[in-house]
């Protein structure tokens, strides 16, 4: 395939993540290009009447998703083909009473989500966004909010004052990691951060009941290297997975098999919501399409695949020892397989096979991670998927350097590797 197709994918990557500011951003964009590929969006109050070929879409709180094409034939005679991911990444989450100034600054307070690297935030432009509860009669609404400009930042102490930075870089969320917005000689409170949703949204502030914000790095993606190798961003894990299988998804050719993506939330925090990979959401939805019967349930898992596609880690030139030197992975190698003998990921022998062969049949390279022995690594979806839905599942992901840092980095031609292997598994 050429670069140039390559690389277009990669900038629409990187206008995806650009407008994923949080989970929620990232669900509203998803769902903009399904309803222009022509899908209706279903709501878990209605009653579902599908049909062969319908294609459609459920929201779970804003900030998680699953869509479906219905395959040509009864899942239970030909199985679902499902790709999950997830929308979140680490990142700080203003606390409910987070506003004070301190000497003249205006300050505010987080709260740690996930594992950010926190070095990785601090001097640089920051900004906020979120979901924010409006009044509307005698209930509620949501909305989404994007402060689109960089008003927040979070300095470093100048070496002066500490010369051991370059030794030993530890940094305290609760003191040190405090974000400052501006300059001020007024007492301020938390009608600050309301008055300034409140100005965005261009609503009243009385209207405003409730918000969930968090910050995110202001920056925008780049494609980078001296060959165009690189796509750095914040937020590749995971939705740079989250981009490729939607991609593959409205690009695959009509099949017998039912096809579904699902993106959680949560899973950076162990996935334990009503929106996160181990809720119900998954076997709900799936339930659904088989009209509630729990033997077509049962028939049609046992005819399915699962791939949880998740961020993997690059072979780091300066950190060489952190890796088994005999299973080191690539950027612009291709998809990687996840392995670990302890079910970290959901990788079976069977299920790595079925992921191969795919890939050997369209000509796509791919490659197969295991941590040193004496390394822990991360967990994914997989597992909690595999256990709770009985599914045949395997796991795998792009290389990726600086995973959880606030600026990533993958590789440009793995993405369309990815996009194209997701979309051999979804007509396979």
């Amino acid at each position: 395939m050429s670069k140039k197709e390559m690389l277009k994918l990669a900038l629409d990557l990187n206008q995806f993540i650009d407008a994923s500011k949080t989970p929620s951003h990232c669900v509203a964009e998803v769902e903009k290009k399904l309803i222009a590929n022509g899908f209706s969006r279903l709501y878990e109050t209605d009653s579902w009447k599908l049909k062969k070929g319908d294609k459609f879409y459920v929201i779970k709180h804003e900030s998680a998703l699953i869509a479906g094409i219905c395959g040509k034939k009864s899942p239970k005679d030909s199985g679902f083909r499902i790709i999950g991911s997830h929308t979140d990444s680490p990142s700080f989450k203003l606390k409910p009473k987070a506003v004070f100034t301190k000497d003249g600054y205006i300050q505010l307070t987080t709260e740690v989500y996930g594992g950010p690297i926190f070095p990785s935030w601090v001097d640089r432009e920051l900004s906020l966004a979120g979901k924010v509860v409006v009044k509307k009669g005698k209930t509620y609404e949501i909305r989404l909010v994007d402060m689109e400009k960089p008003i927040l930042l979070i300095p470093q102490l100048a070496i002066h004052y500490n010369r051991d930075v370059n030794e030993s870089f530890k940094l305290n969320p609760q003191e040190h990691l405090v974000p400052v917005v501006g300059l001020t000689d007024k007492s301020v409170n938390d009608e600050f951060i309301i008055e300034m949703i409140a100005g965005k949204l261009k609503i009243k502030t009385s209207d405003i009941l409730n918000y969930d914000l968090e910050l995110y790095p202001y920056q925008k993606g780049e494609i980078c290297g001296i060959g165009n190798e690189f796509i750095m961003n914040r937020g590749l894990d995971n939705k740079a997975m989250v981009h490729a299988s939607l991609e593959a998804f409205l690009e695959a050719e009509p099949s017998d098999a039912t096809l579904v993506i699902a993106l959680y939330d949560n899973e950076e925090v162990g996935s334990s919501t009503t929106n996160g990979g181990k809720s119900s959401f998954s076997e709900d939805f799936l339930e659904r399409l088989v009209n509630f019967s729990r033997e077509d349930l049962l028939r049609s898992v046992a005819r399915s695949y699962y791939i949880s596609a998740d961020g993997a880690h690059a072979f780091h030139p300066n950190y060489a020892g952190k890796f088994d030197s005999m299973n080191k992975v690539y950027m612009n190698k291709g998809p990687v397989i996840k392995i670990n003998a302890n079910t970290n990921y959901a990788t079976t022998a069977e299920s790595s096979a079925v992921f191969e062969m795919i890939c050997n049949e369209r000509k796509i390279p791919y490659q197969k991670f295991v941590n040193r022995a004496d390394v822990r690594g991360g967990g994914t979806i997989g597992s909690m998927i595999a256990s709770n839905l009985g599914v045949r599942t395997v796991d795998v992901g792009n290389a990726m350097l600086a995973m959880h840092s606030a600026r990533e980095t993958s590789g440009v031609e793995d993405h369309f590797w990815m996009k194209e292997a997701l979309k051999g598994f979804l007509e396979y």
